[in-house]
């Protein structure tokens, strides 16, 4: 077995594994669209090989596995279907090369854009390759944002590759269904199960995924707004989002609590994560594409479904719908969250849609300039309750009040579409594409989603996302920053058809602030990012208008020029942080602990360590351990305090713990620092108890013989 170093030829293999199935998604995606510019089938054949790359294994994993065999089904029922496609001649547009004058004229075009994207695109290379596992003499090496959740997504990775157990089960909680969503993990397990680095396997796929994010975005922005100016500003305002936090850096009276040099030097003292001033809203590269796969992988297909959906409803393409139901459908065990979101637009748009066939009256000519004040009044109105926490369900009850509401109004608009000859049609596609959804979703759901959300856990009302006390308004003034300055006018003065597109994004914004879906709040922001996404175009094409409206008066370049650098200031300085963080996540020690354990040690053991989460057995090896750490396990609903009690016992009292080691089927006990650190050891009942097999550094590694 190889170790998580790999070889040379295991990252060859696993990379022509990879860029196969990114081959066959652009091949059907010519099938599919192949009326569609080059542009729209390269960008969605790219996200379709990567879903087809997270699904197929995975379903053949149920009967081989997730095993070698599986994944040469998967890779032999993609080339079937091609030829078969081929062999019916169905229209196919192929693979489309630009020819020199496309490339030019795409290069002149959008050549804003790329110089961004490709900027962007190295700086987020650079993070990954020092943020993943780097070497060094002393051990591997990480930066400050993936300390915490690299070694969570590693352990997912590892266990499902070497375990190949499927469904696969958490391999810190042996016996409860691994329920988070894990094809985002499971495409790199793909890779590494054919030999390659544990480091490249993790990177590689985070490469295609961020570039689909990237240009997902610009699309969506590109199709909507029609200017590609317009296009880049709004994503320049998305992934380069930052608040007025690096206002507390700037201080430089004797009383001040911040100094500029901590952004560099201490740990989360950053203008987009500064906890203790209530900064919360984290800039979306650094604390979110990059250190939360299940968020990266997850917009990577979401993206590009919006772009496909805004286009099917809003610029009549319906034969889009079959390809985005398709996409959307897969979301669930790629990005939950996604997935919601993805609802929540499906229903705001087909609202919009049913809508358009009835003429109501009065018509508004501003519609942004009602709903958007009796929103932020509604908001303001609810946190005048005297203890959020107590009106838990008077929030939940608020939400579904309204989303009944919409609903029923949804209702009568179809009614009184379907007796209109366009509504018949409108209703037919719309039928197909929620249909093609819940065909490829209601298994997923049920198999894996619905089991861990019954939890009490999960779905909770709860008002206003992870502000912890600011006034409303205010909170959210601090934390978006100066684009608000082009948001709030923008909304006002949005015309009708723009505020049906912008519906989406205050659906979901209206939903994440009533409702926790994880015991983690903060984790609502993973949709309060998408209706982000709606503003910052909305916001991009009022000061782009506003711009050209006054570019002849003195002085309007520079304070445009300010504008743009004060929205990226604290963006640029998190970043400037994660370029130079770097802390040990695994010493040298743990790692040849790692390589022992996989030479040595069987696939499916049972380790006892601490519930610490830079867990070289459980993250590196791949193997179970008894319990494992609540940052881990408490978000997904499923920590057990009896088990880590458990835990305790066996360390501390291990010669009366016989039927505990037997209880949870200990192979091998570890003691480290770590587990000198938590528990009070007598390592003198080890040596009695239990041959030390592995001894290097401060670890010490006992096989339990059966009986005690």
């Amino acid at each position: 077995m190889n170790s998580i170093y790999g070889s040379w030829s295991g990252n060859i293999t696993g990379t022509l594994y990879f860029l196969l199935f990114q081959l066959f998604g652009i091949l059907l995606a010519g099938f599919l669209l192949h009326k569609k510019d080059c542009y729209t089938r390269l960008l969605c054949g790219s996200v379709l090989g990567s879903v087809l790359l997270q699904w197929l294994p995975a379903l053949f994993a149920f009967f081989l596995g997730f095993s070698v065999a599986a994944h040469a089904g998967a890779l032999l029922l993609c080339a079937v279907v091609i030829a078969f496609l081929y062999l019916l001649k169905v229209p196919h547009a192929g693979i489309v090369l630009f020819s020199r004058d496309e490339g030019k004229a795409f290069f002149r075009k959008h050549s804003l854009f790329l110089i961004l994207c490709a900027f962007t695109f190295l700086i987020f290379c650079i993070m990954l390759s020092t943020h993943t596992l780097l070497q060094k003499e002393d051990g591997l090496y990480s930066g400050q944002a993936t300390y915490g959740d690299m070694s969570m997504h590693l352990g997912f990775i590892t266990s499902i590759a070497r375990q190949q157990t499927f469904p696969p089960e958490y391999s810190v909680s042996p016996g409860d269904r691994l329920c988070y969503p894990f094809l985002c993990d499971s495409i790199s397990s793909s890779i590494y199960l054919f030999g390659a680095s544990l480091r490249y396997a993790y990177m590689l796929p985070m490469y295609f995924a961020f570039l689909q994010v990237l240009t997902g975005f610009y699309c969506f922005a590109y199709s909507w707004l029609k200017k590609t100016v317009k296009a880049a500003l709004a994503w320049f305002f998305f992934f380069y989002n930052g608040g007025l936090a690096f206002v507390y850096f700037i201080d430089w009276s004797d009383s001040r609590t911040f100094f500029f040099k901590n952004i560099f030097t201490e740990y989360y003292q950053t203008p987009t994560n500064l906890v203790s001033r209530n900064i919360r809203w984290v800039n979306i590269i650094v604390d979110m594409l990059l250190p939360q796969r299940a968020t990266l992988f997850g917009y990577a297909v979401l993206f590009c479904c919006i772009w496909l959906l805004w286009r099917a409803v809003f610029n009549h393409e319906k034969d889009l719908f079959p390809l985005t139901a398709l996409l959307t459908g897969s979301l669930p065990m790629i990005h939950t969250h996604s997935f919601l979101a993805m609802g929540l637009i499906s229903a705001a748009w087909l609202l919009m849609s049913l809508c358009r066939q009835i003429r109501f009256r009065p018509q508004w000519r501003r519609p942004g300039m009602i709903l958007f004040p009796a929103f932020l009044l509604l908001m303001c109105r609810l946190q005048l309750t005297t203890d959020p926490q107590d009106h838990a369900s008077l929030f939940l009850r608020i939400c579904i009040a309204g989303l009944g509401a919409l609903f029923c109004f949804g209702l009568w608009c179809l009614f009184q579409a379907l007796r209109q000859k366009e509504g018949r049609r409108l209703a037919a596609s719309w039928a197909l594409y929620l249909l093609l959804i819940l065909i490829a979703a209601l298994p997923q759901l049920f198999t894996w989603t619905f089991q861990q959300t019954s939890s009490e856990s999960f779905l909770n009302g709860h008002f206003n996302w992870a502000n912890l006390g600011d006034n409303y308004l205010w909170f959210y003034i601090k934390n978006w920053g100066i684009i608000l300055l082009a948001l709030i006018p923008g909304i006002l003065y949005c015309s009708r058809k723009q505020f049906a597109v912008l519906s989406a994004g205050f659906l979901i914004w209206f939903v994440a602030e009533l409702v926790a879906f994880s015991p983690n709040t903060y984790d609502n922001n993973k949709l309060l990012y998408v209706t982000y996404l709606f503003f910052c175009c909305i916001s991009a094409d009022y000061a782009y208008e506003l711009y050209s409206r006054t570019r002849h008066l003195n002085g309007i370049r520079l304070w445009s020029s300010v504008f743009l650098f004060l929205c990226c200031f604290s963006a640029l300085l998190s970043m400037g942080r994660e370029l130079v963080s770097d802390y040990q996540v695994y010493s040298s020690a743990q790692v040849a602990h790692c390589k022992y354990i996989e030479e040595h040690t069987p696939s499916d053991a049972t380790f006892l360590t601490s519930e610490r989460h830079l867990n070289e057995a459980a993250v590196l090896a791949g193997r179970k351990i008894v319990s494992g750490a609540w940052i881990y396990l408490g978000p997904h609903g499923i920590y057990d305090e009896a088990r880590a009690a458990d835990v305790r016992t066996m360390y501390e009292n291990p010669a009366a713990s016989s039927a505990l080691y037997e209880k949870y089927g200990v192979d091998y006990v570890v003691v480290s620092s770590w587990e000198r650190g938590d528990y009070h050891l007598d390592e003198n009942a080890f040596d009695t108890l239990f041959p030390c097999i592995f001894a290097e550094g401060d670890i010490r590694l006992y096989q339990v013989v059966t009986p005690l």
